[in-house]
């Protein structure tokens, strides 16, 4: 296959994951925004907070798919693998004394996946590449 026909296939699978990698970090945002509006004002939300988990939970796992045909750099391939255990660790973390790590892991999660926002947005949006060696873009 020529690497023009190659680039052509890789285009959309990209700009996909590049958008859902975006969208899970918006989505983070919005469950600790969720959670602390549920604990401070009104208990209520925290069906909101269950929902919109459900609905960004498989989004890493959907990323991860379209990074092996997209040709993302295997380094935010596998940190979005990464992503979808943590989330789904966090189902195990939200009884009892676990709701400290519970929401501290949310931090952790946060920083991943703007990890892997802006390293998609280098890569699709700038073109850049990793050097595996250094783990920088360049």
């Amino acid at each position: 296959m020529s690497e023009r026909t190659k680039t052509k296939i890789q285009k959309y699978p990209r700009i996909l994951f590049f958008l859902l990698a975006w969208i899970l970090l918006l989505g983070i945002v919005t469950q600790v925004s969720l959670a602390g509006l549920a604990i401070f004002v009104d208990g209520g939300l925290w069906q909101t907070h269950r929902t919109v988990m459900n609905v960004i939970e498989f989004i890493p796992s959907l990323m991860f798919i379209l990074g092996i045909v997209g040709g993302i750099p295997k380094l935010y391939n596998a940190v979005s693998f990464v992503l979808f255990f943590f989330i789904n660790f966090q189902y195990y973390t939200n009884f009892g004394w676990l709701g400290a790590i519970h929401s501290a892991f949310a931090l952790v999660l946060f920083t991943i996946s703007l990890f892997v926002a802006w390293g998609s947005y280098q890569v699709v949006v700038k073109g850049k590449k990793v050097n595996y060696e250094t783990k920088q873009l360049t």
